[in-house]
């Protein structure tokens, strides 16, 4: 989870504008959720909870709807289909690819 969040960090910083992730009519900027995340560490920090709490909060704050997926077995499987998009390039047995994009 830590190379992942460092990543969007990076991404937020470098391709602000460009779509990490869409889901239906919602698109979700790296800079967005880079800000987010950052926003919910500093909180999560101070009860103790983890990394990939703020992650997963910054998610459900900056596409709310993915609250309205019922069941919540589905809502998860969509969830862990994002985690595993953000982090598609962090596959060590796949050959090195690097995203480009213009802003």
């Amino acid at each position: 989870m830590e190379r992942l969040l460092d990543d969007i960090e990076n991404r937020g910083a470098i391709t602000p504008h460009l779509t990490a992730v869409r889901l239906g009519e919602e698109a979700l900027t790296y800079g967005v959720l880079a800000d987010r995340v950052g926003d919910y560490e500093t909180v999560l920090a101070d009860y103790g909870m983890s990394h990939a709490s703020a992650f997963y909060a910054a998610l459900m704050h900056c596409i709310p709807s993915l609250a309205d997926i019922e069941p919540i077995d589905v809502r998860m499987q969509v969830i862990g289909e994002i985690h595993a998009w953000l982090d598609r390039h962090r596959d060590e047995a796949a050959p090195a690819r690097r995203l480009r994009a213009v802003s």
